[in-house]
């Protein structure tokens, strides 16, 4: 009974040994495994991050789209605008009637406006 004490003993004696060793490769490893952490959670928010970044860029494309689009259409209402006035101009003209002052500084802005354009 006795030899059975000495190696439940020294079994004992080992098993601390290994948990000691053990407890002190966790606790030696612990900052590079925070840091490990924290470096993936970094990383995530960067791509996170990037993802915004295009979804940002794509959007200003396709505003920028808009705005050319915008751009063309007003040129097209400016035109036909200042088509009408000339119409109702020489309608006036031909017509033998007064132009009315309105039409007349309409007709002068519009041109003002195009001619700064």
């Amino acid at each position: 009974m006795s030899t059975f004490s000495e190696y439940l003993k020294v079994f004992l004696q080992i098993a601390q040994v290994i948990t000691i060793l053990f407890a002190v490769y966790k606790f030696t490893r612990k900052p590079h495994d925070t840091l490990e952490e924290k470096h993936k959670a970094l990383e995530k928010r960067v791509d996170e991050h990037d993802v915004k970044i295009k979804e940002v860029s794509d959007s200003l494309k396709q505003g920028n789209d808009r705005f050319r689009i915008q751009e063309d259409t007003n040129e097209v209402l400016i035109r036909s605008v200042f088509a009408l006035l000339e119409f109702e101009v020489h309608y006036c003209e031909t017509e033998q009637k007064p132009i009315s002052k309105n039409l007349e500084r309409a007709k002068d802005d519009l041109h003002d406006y195009l001619a700064k354009k």
